[in-house]
This record gives structure tokens, C-alpha cells and sequence, in this order.
């Protein structure tokens, strides 16, 4: 009886972690799509002002392969990064809450 309840124990904790980590990519996957549109938005400016990765680097004191990794849209970047870059650019970044609109 108590084996049964330790593996009745260990297969739904296990079920929990599956559907936390499942969870957690989708909501990362989330994050990537819209810091990406916010990066390729910035990279875009970067080139109508005729800047170039290493100018960047100048500018907001980043070494040159974080610029490169930054653009590149593999990661999410974080919000100190997205405000350097975007203040190099004499631009800003503006947050806001929103209703959660599914």
C-alpha cells in the first residue's frame, strides 16, 4: 500500500514538472518572438542611421560579439541591454501592462 502511494506520488510530481517545464518554454517562446520583432526593429534603425555593429559598441560601452549575439535574436535579451541599444539610437523603449488578450 504505501509503495503505491509513493509511486502514485512520484508519477503525478513527475506529471507536475513535465507540464511546469512545458509551461515555462511556452512562455519563453513567447518572450523570444516579441524581444525579436524589438530587435529587429532596433537592428533596423541601427542601419537607416548607417551605424555598424562595432559604432554600436562605441556607443553603448558593449563589446562588440555581445552587439553581434544581441542582434542575432537567440536569446532574450535583458531590459538593460534593449535600453542601451535603443538610447545609442537616440531612441527609447516603453513598456506597459496589458490585459491578457487570448
Amino acid at each position: 500500500m504505501i509503495e503505491n502511494n509513493r509511486s502514485d506520488y512520484e508519477k503525478e510530481k513527475e506529471a507536475r514538472e513535465r507540464r511546469l517545464r512545458a509551461y515555462a518554454e511556452e512562455i519563453q517562446k513567447q518572450i523570444l518572438d516579441s524581444s525579436g520583432e524589438i530587435v529587429h526593429q532596433l537592428v533596423e534603425e541601427r542601419h537607416n542611421q548607417g551605424l555598424t555593429q562595432s559604432d554600436m559598441a562605441e556607443l553603448t560601452g558593449m563589446m562588440a560579439s555581445n552587439i553581434a549575439r544581441f542582434e542575432s535574436g537567440g536569446r532574450v535579451p535583458t531590459l538593460l541591454v534593449l535600453q542601451k541599444y535603443a538610447g545609442a539610437l537616440g531612441k527609447h523603449i516603453e513598456l506597459k501592462v496589458c490585459d491578457n488578450m487570448e
